[in-house]
Formats: C-alpha cells, structure tokens, sequence
C-alpha cells in the first residue's frame, strides 16, 4: 500500500507540477535515498566495480549518485508522458544507430530487443510502440499488486503490453512467430527462466528465427533522449558473448545512467 501511494503521489506530481519543480524533486528525493544508504546503493555500487574495474571507490559513488538521479528523472518522464502526446514526443526522439533499427524491422521477422535498466528504458518501450512495432516486454512484476497494475494500464495506454504465463517463453516464442518484438531487460534476468539471459534470448532466436537487437534508451544533457541501437546479432553470436560484448560496450559509455539496483544474473556479471 506505502508504493502504491508513493507511485500516485509521483505520478500527480509529474503530471501536476512544472516540469523542472517536479524533475528537482524527484533528484532531491533520490539524493536522500542515496544518502541514506539504502539496499539499492551498495548493489548498484558492486555492479558499478564490476564494470570499471579501473575506478577507485569516490568515482564509483559518484557514478551510483548519478545513477540514482536518473532513476527519478526517468521515472517522472515516464509518468508524466500521456498517450495523446506520445506520438510526438517519441518523434523528437534522436536514433543513434538507425539502420540497425530500420535492418531489424526491414527483416520481416521476430526482434528480441536486449536492453538493460539505462537512461529510460520505459521511454525506450513506448519509443518503439509509437513507431508501430508491436512490443512486448518480459519483466517481472512488481510485489505489489496495485503498483503493477498502474504500471500495466500505463503501459498499455502507450502500445506496450508484458509478456504473462510460466513458462515465460512460450509466450515469447508465440510473439516473435508473429513477427512481434519482446523486450527483456539483461541485468535483471528473465522471469522464471534458469540459463543466462545470453543463452535464454539464443536459444529463443534459434527456435523462431528471430533476430536479437541490443539498445537502450539514454538520456541527454537537454532532457531530451536519444535511442542507442547496436547491430543486430544471430542466435549464434549472441550465445558465443556477443551481446555481452555490446551490451557492456554501451554500458561504459553511460554508466552514470545504469539503474542496476540488483544483482547482475549469468552472462552479464
């Protein structure tokens, strides 16, 4: 019940309040968490170590400090975009790395998009709804029912549904038989699923032919956000480290923008 109506009471601030009164909130908020020590800081800390090993432990937390800033501009973006402006907002948007997208939607077939918790990866969703793909994304709910559902209807209001059922690749492989995409996010796993997230997204390509596109969706200096789009990769290439290799790639590119507030599963760590 407290997320539930922490997450309202975010959400009609978003909406309610100017913009930058409702971003400097949300950063003064998350300022205050940081400071407080909680759980979120020491793993996003640890994964932080793991990715640059050759920083010392102030850049590390400066780095996590950041992180936790743009976890609530994140958020508040999210909350505050309504459906009726979604259209135009994701048109503003800068696509770096276009014709890997435009390859992967060229093709024909199914497209699992790996992406990590980046910039604004709920953004980066509704991006991808609003230029017509039919996405579905594999997340794990949320322990509270209530703020689960928030997220769902919001999701849905912005051409993006979550993948349901156990196993969870059925589902999944159902979607990209179809010619759909699925979203999964590689530092947090996917729900249910024992392998990696390298060998559950290979052997999913395999067995429906989809192809694997890494990105994320980071967010710029101006407010605005620019999708990050790397080659599309085989089955083949995403099993042998491939994907690692590109996902790492673009998480040393903006780690200050990396919201891994949980331990990183197999094949990322």
């Amino acid at each position: 019940m407290i997320a539930y109506i922490a997450y309202r009471i975010a959400e009609a601030a978003a909406r309610g309040l100017p913009r930058g009164l409702a971003d400097r909130i949300g950063v003064s908020l998350a300022r205050l968490a940081f400071a407080l020590g909680v759980p979120a800081r020491r793993r996003l800390e640890r994964n932080l170590e793991l990715l640059l090993a050759s920083q010392g432990p102030g850049a590390i937390r400066e780095i996590a400090r950041a992180g936790f800033e743009h976890f609530a501009l994140g958020l508040t973006d999210f909350l505050r975009l309504r459906p009726s402006a979604a259209g135009r907002a994701e048109a503003a948007v800068e696509v770096r790395g276009a014709e890997h997208l435009e390859s992967a939607r060229a093709s024909g077939r199914g497209v699992i998009v790996l992406s990590a918790h980046v910039g604004g990866w709920e953004r980066g969703a509704a991006f991808l709804a609003a230029r017509g793909v039919r996405l579905h994304v594999a997340a794990r709910a949320h322990p509270s029912e209530r703020v689960e559902s928030l997220f769902e209807r919001r999701r849905r209001a912005l051409g993006v549904r979550r993948l349901t059922g156990r196993p969870m690749w059925l589902s999944a492989a159902r979607a990209l038989r179809g010619h759909e995409w699925v979203a999964v996010m590689s530092d947090r796993g996917v729900p249910g699923a024992s392998a990696s997230v390298c060998a559950w997204a290979a052997a999913l390509a395999r067995r429906t032919g989809a192809l694997v596109l890494p990105a994320v969706m980071v967010r710029l200096p101006s407010g605005a956000y620019a999708a990050c789009f790397e080659p599309p990769l085989s089955a083949e290439a995403c099993a042998s480290g491939g994907f690692r290799d590109s996902m790492r790639g673009m998480l040393e590119r903006y780690p200050n923008q990396w919201c891994a507030f949980e331990r990183l599963p197999e094949g990322l760590a």
